[in-house]
């Protein structure tokens, strides 16, 4: 038996994230012929088989599960002596995750005051949905994401609330229409609402973004709760016939960081995630 490559390894996984060559080969910016050698080759070096292959479809074998459970960790655990080894993590470059019901409202004062702060800190910042985001941060593509609460617990993650965010209902001051003009499905922000409210009240249209809802709901198509970050950033500003509703039932979220249970950098990171509210 011979020891397997590393970067075979992030091959199997990313074959495990995609159960297809082809996407898992693009996801490794590789060709699927090499991706497709790689897991031979992994195959060889453990003596095993991992994966079954046809034309549809990539099925693992018991020992395949079990052999990407521990590829996992070894993958972590690289990562880990990497990250080490940087010497002064407010100096390197570290990637944050946020969800686009935050990232504009909150991320140009705090890159701002880190930028202050720590000015060899470099940010790379991905803006996507929290699943998507989850899962990054499992994978440690992302260093910590910027999260709103509540949601799911995972027990490899760590999740650390930092400030509360009302949920503040806006109308059109001339509207009799009070169906609830919502964010698309994968917006947390979605969730966090339909948790608190009659669903029967639910419009039927969808918005991509906060600022097309408030759109929506001047044109009088409904009304909608906003973050109250979003609001006091001038969200409505451009808006003088939309009005708050101050007899709107009590909503809120919260605003947070998640990383990874084992980072190595974790108090670094909660030191960044302060920034939030000074």
């Amino acid at each position: 038996m011979t020891t397997p490559s590393i970067k075979n390894l992030h091959y199997l996984l990313a074959l495990k994230q995609h159960l297809h060559f082809s996407k898992a080969a693009n996801a490794c910016f590789v060709s699927q012929s090499t991706l497709s050698a790689g897991i031979s080759k992994l195959e060889q070096d453990l003596n095993i088989k991992l994966v079954e292959r046809n034309n549809k479809s990539v099925l693992f074998t018991p020992l395949g599960e079990k052999v990407t459970q521990y590829a996992d960790k070894v993958i972590a655990s690289m990562h880990d002596l990497v990250t080490i080894c940087n010497t002064n993590f407010f100096e390197s470059t570290i990637t944050v995750g946020v969800i686009p019901t935050i990232s504009a409202y909150l991320l140009p004062n705090f890159v701002a005051k880190i930028k202050t702060k720590y000015p060899k800190l470099k940010l790379v910042i991905i803006e996507d949905t929290s699943q998507n985001l989850l899962l990054k941060v499992e994978q440690l593509k992302l260093d910590f994401a910027i999260f709103a609460f509540p949601f799911e617990e995972k027990t490899n993650i760590i999740q650390t609330p930092i400030f509360k965010d009302d949920l503040v209902l806006v109308k059109h001051k001339n509207t009799q229409n009070n169906d609830l003009l919502l964010l698309e499905q994968g917006h947390c922000l979605r969730s966090h609402i339909l948790d608190n409210i009659d669903k029967t009240k639910v419009s039927q249209y969808t918005c991509a973004s906060l600022e097309t809802l408030v759109m929506m709901v001047d044109m009088e198509i409904g009304v909608s709760f906003l973050p109250k970050i979003a609001i006091d950033s001038g969200i409505l500003d451009k808006y003088p016939a939309l009005t708050i509703d101050k007899n709107q039932p009590k909503i809120s979220r919260r605003i947070g960081i998640i990383h990874r249970k084992d980072n190595p950098n974790q108090d670094n990171i909660l030191a960044l995630s302060f920034f939030f509210t000074m």
